[in-house]
Parts: C-alpha cells; sequence; structure tokens
C-alpha cells in the first residue's frame, strides 16, 4: 500500500530495533513507577494525582511499550510528543507543589526522557513501508 507508514519490527533497519528494545525497557519501567504510585505502595505522604489516574497512565505505558513493536514512523512521534506532554505536566505539578519529588518519581522521569529521546531517533529513522 503506497503511502503506508506501519512496519513490523522485523521490516525495520537493523540499527532502530536495539533501541526500540531500550524503549520497551523504558516504557515498562515508567509503567512500574506510575503502577506502584496507582497502588498505594508509596508513603501516604506521596503527593501525586489520583491513584485511578496513575493506574491508567502505567497500563497506558505498558500497551505503548508492545505497540513500539508496530514499529510507525507517526506513532512513535506521536507516543514522542505524548510522552513530552506528561513530563510537561510532572514539571508544572512539582513546582506547584502538588507531585513529589524523589527517587521514585525522578526515576520514572529519567526512564521518560531516555524514552522521549529513543522515540524521537527511532522515529525518524524507520522509513515508511513501500
Amino acid at each position: 500500500m503506497e503511502g503506508t507508514v506501519m512496519a513490523t519490527a522485523r521490516e525495520v533497519g537493523s540499527s532502530v530495533r536495539p533501541l526500540l528494545l531500550l524503549a520497551t525497557l523504558m516504557a515498562i519501567a515508567t509503567a512500574v513507577a506510575y503502577l506502584a504510585i496507582g497502588f498505594g505502595l508509596v508513603p501516604d505522604d506521596f503527593s501525586s494525582p489520583l491513584r485511578p489516574v496513575m493506574v491508567f497512565a502505567g497500563v497506558t505505558y505498558v500497551v505503548g511499550a508492545g505497540v513500539l513493536h508496530l514499529v510507525g514512523r507517526r506513532l512513535l512521534l506521536l507516543g514522542a510528543a505524548a510522552n513530552a506532554a506528561v513530563l510537561g505536566l510532572f514539571v508544572l505539578s512539582a513546582a506547584r507543589e502538588n507531585a513529589t519529588v524523589d527517587v521514585l518519581s525522578l526515576s520514572a522521569k529519567s526512564a521518560q526522557v531516555i524514552l522521549s529521546v529513543l522515540l524521537v531517533w527511532a522515529g525518524l529513522h524507520t522509513a515508511p513501508r513501500r
């Protein structure tokens, strides 16, 4: 199909595949942090959005980890933009002292920064299928 931008992991360049695997690990690390917060595995004074929101975010990152392997250029770049929005919301929330900044949250944010970089790089280096 002409103009299709989707490809399977087997059809992408060998240089992108390891990045997608690393991006998958970063998405899963982020999901684990969000699910830990969402399921209340953090101290009682931990400040974050409502637990159902954090569970939804965690599940979204798990789904995203799987979807990464569909390797659509647009999907990768959309994921990077959505991830950047989540990071921006955290920064705004932390600036207003509505989010706890600790090892867990900074670990998740570090994984998200790496994930964003990998998504953009892979998105820019994934050729559309012809």
